[in-house]
C-alpha cells in the first residue's frame, strides 16, 4: 500500500510539474505571438514613416533646386542691366557693381570656380575681387 501510495504521489507530482509546464508554454506562446504582432506593426510604422522621409526629402531637394536656380536667375538680371544705372562710382562712397556681385556670390556659398565660370573671369581674378570684397565690406 505503501508502494501505491508513493506512485500516486509520485504520478501526482509529474502530472502537477507536466501541467505547470504546459501553461508556461502557453503563456510564453502567447508572449510570443503578442510579440511578433508588435514587431510586424511597428515595421509597418516605419515603412510608412521612410516613405513620407523619402517623400520630404525628394519635396526638399526640388525646393532647393527651385531657390538656387531663382538665384541665378536674379544674377543673371543684374547683370543685363545696363552699366550706367547700376554701376556706382568708387569716388561717391559706394562699392563697385562687380565687387557686389562677388559678394552676393559668395554669401550664397559659391565658390571661387562657379564665380569666375558664372562672372566669365579667372578664377584667379575671381580669388582677387573675392579678397577685395570681403575687404571692402
Amino acid at each position: 500500500m505503501e508502494h501505491i501510495t508513493s506512485m500516486t504521489l509520485l504520478f501526482s507530482l509529474f502530472f502537477l510539474l507536466f501541467a505547470a509546464t504546459f501553461f508556461k508554454a502557453l503563456t510564453l506562446k502567447r508572449k510570443k505571438d503578442s510579440l511578433l504582432r508588435q514587431l510586424v506593426e511597428k515595421n509597418s510604422s516605419f515603412e510608412q514613416i521612410k516613405d513620407q522621409l523619402k517623400n520630404l526629402q525628394e519635396h526638399y531637394d526640388r525646393a532647393k533646386t527651385f531657390q538656387s536656380s531663382l538665384a541665378a536667375a536674379e544674377l543673371a538680371a543684374q547683370l543685363q542691366k545696363p552699366r550706367h544705372s547700376t554701376t556706382a562710382s568708387p569716388a561717391g562712397g559706394l562699392t563697385p557693381e562687380k565687387y557686389r556681385l562677388v559678394h552676393t556670390l559668395t554669401q550664397k556659398n559659391m565658390s571661387i570656380d562657379e564665380i569666375s565660370s558664372f562672372l566669365a573671369i579667372s578664377s584667379h581674378e575671381a580669388q582677387q575681387l573675392v579678397t577685395l570684397s570681403k575687404l571692402a565690406q
